[in-house]
């Protein structure tokens, strides 16, 4: 498809974008190029069937001789033959069924959509207003900046669209507010372009799916989950305004509390800083201004509550700090003086078992002198609660949003921020594991301590000098399933600490404390060699 050709009743002039299955197309009607008239005359049989594609007698890269008299149109065709599935055409329809009943100055009017069949492809074509200018984008991209006064003209009119989308019944929610759909026209005004990700409210919420749509950077946790709603694009909408303000993806900029912080970048005004704030929330249930007392408020037709300008970052950011300082000061204070006046607080006082609970898989057997402990491979208390399965969401989780992320070509920031949590889920995955499939052997001697450990995957042994052997302490370890914290025993060997244990019960546990300690203190009065 080339400059020139001739699509239904119009002639393209020029390319504007292509997408993975749709193109987007400047073009005029055909009736304003006399070669394409008289090319679109019917054959004498009468004959009506599908044409090839036609180009105009001037060179496609050449203006024409008469310019054309009527508007110029943008076509967006899809060609069946470039997708694999029937989802994007219908959302290809969706788009100009949405268009078809919109009715607002700054977003662009339907003027007809129609099938066609030319070439052996089969192509759907949706025309409309075109609307002069260029994306924010690219204004921004350039190296153009606005003023802040201009930001907030151009918010407030973004949230007039989104107000009118959201008074429609049901409620339209665009999905993909981003610099790239907004247009800035040369009179300093904007418009509201691509409607393909558009959805109504109720569907949306009764019918959650799982195809992400949106620009990284500019949708908040909700839409990733598939439940975006009207107060999403209030979310998008302010993320479009943070690009515009420092030019840089959202996503790039410092958080605080999950939240995106411009306090330490920008001072905004009262107004802009009260906004943002609020449709920045990562939490939608507290977004909870309108679109139409956001763009009233941007105006100066309506005052900021005074106390959004009590509590804003800028005006709060110090008093704030300084109550932080006072209280962790206070904590440590109470901390230090816990620790001095009990150091034993925390322990809490164990009566000993005199014995292995019947059921024990260890087995312990006394050397002459010292001792023999054996943990052998399988199931440990603790391991068949839901600790079992929470690794595999978490990685399931971690691996959704690298391939999505990778998938809408987001910035290489979000597929490296997922790189710690890899290893989380890796380290939570391998402390379940492993105890399952290692024996693990304790050897204490008047040599010293040595703990074996052996599975199918690996073998390591880990010695020490009895010289060097500490005592032993049930504590608590780092793992932590149904907000329970499992237990370990901890020895003090050398300059670190052996653990030992993980996932045996209570009475396991103490009693082995038990036994160890009473072995190491006999082996330590023994004479040295």
């Amino acid at each position: 498809m080339n400059p020139g050709a001739i699509i239904g009743a119009y002639v393209l002039d020029r390319r504007l974008g292509k997408g993975v299955t749709a193109s987007t197309w400047l073009a005029h009607p055909a009736q304003d190029t006399p070669s394409a008239a008289a090319g679109n005359a019917a054959p004498e049989n009468g004959a009506v069937e599908n044409q090839p594609e036609r180009i105009s007698a001037t060179h496609p890269e050449s203006p024409p001789d008469n310019p054309p008299t009527s508007p110029p149109v943008v076509l967006k065709i899809f060609d069946l033959a470039e997708t694999s599935s029937w989802k994007p055409l219908d959302q290809f329809k969706r788009e100009a069924e949405i268009l078809r009943t919109l009715n607002h100055p700054r977003i662009p009017k339907y003027i007809e959509s129609f099938d066609l069949a030319q070439g052996g492809h089969f192509e759907f074509v949706l025309v409309m207003q075109y609307i002069e200018g260029e994306t924010i984008e690219s204004h921004v991209s350039s190296g153009k900046k606005f003023t802040e006064a201009h930001i907030e003209q151009m918010l407030a009119e973004l949230a007039d669209i989104l107000a009118y989308i959201g008074s429609l019944r049901p409620p339209i929610v665009h999905r993909d507010i981003n610099p790239r759909n907004l247009i800035l026209q040369p009179d300093g005004h904007i418009a509201l372009v691509d409607f393909s990700g558009v959805q109504d409210a109720i569907r949306s919420a009764l019918y959650p799916g799982a195809t992400l749509v949106g620009t990284a950077g500019y949708i908040p946790v909700e839409q990733v989950s598939g439940r975006a709603t009207h107060r999403s694009d209030l979310y998008g909408a302010a993320a479009t305004a943070v690009f515009m303000l420092t030019g840089r993806n959202p996503a790039e900029l410092p958080m605080r509390n999950l939240k995106i912080d411009l306090s330490g970048l920008l001072y905004l005004s009262p107004g802009l800083a009260y906004v943002l704030g609020n449709w920045l929330d990562p939490d939608q249930d507290r977004r909870f201004l309108s679109a139409a007392k956001a763009a009233a408020i941007l105006r100066g037709e309506e005052p900021v509550p005074t106390a959004a300008l009590v509590s804003s970052p800028s005006n709060a950011r110090s008093s704030e700090n300084t109550r932080n300082v006072e209280s962790l000061q206070s904590s440590r204070r109470a901390l230090i003086s816990h620790i001095l006046s009990e150091p034993d607080a925390g322990r809490e006082s164990v009566d000993y078992p005199a014995e292995l609970p019947s059921d024990s898989r260890l087995e312990i057997q006394p050397l002459d002198p010292g001792l023999y402990i054996k943990l052998p491979r399988g199931k440990r208390a603790g391991s068949s609660s839901g600790f079992a399965f929470f690794p595999i969401v978490w990685l399931g989780f971690v691996f959704f949003w690298t391939t999505m992320t990778l998938r809408m070509r987001a910035p290489m920031f979000f597929p490296l921020f997922s790189i710690p949590f890899w290893i989380a889920g890796v380290a939570m995955l391998k402390s379940f594991l492993k105890p399952s499939i290692t024996d693990t052997e304790l050897f204490i001697t008047p040599d010293g301590l040595l703990k074996k450990s052996s599975s199918f995957i690996s073998n390591s042994a880990q010695q020490y000098a009895i010289s060097d052997v500490g005592t032993a302490k049930v504590q608590r370890s780092s793992v932590q399933p149904n907000n329970r914290y499992l237990k370990e025993l901890a020895i003090d060997a050398g300059t670190g600490t052996l653990t030992f244990g993980l996932g045996l019960s209570d009475r396991e546990l103490y009693y082995l404390e038990k036994r160890i300690n009473e072995e190491l203190e006999k082996l330590k009065k023994l004479p040295r060699e």
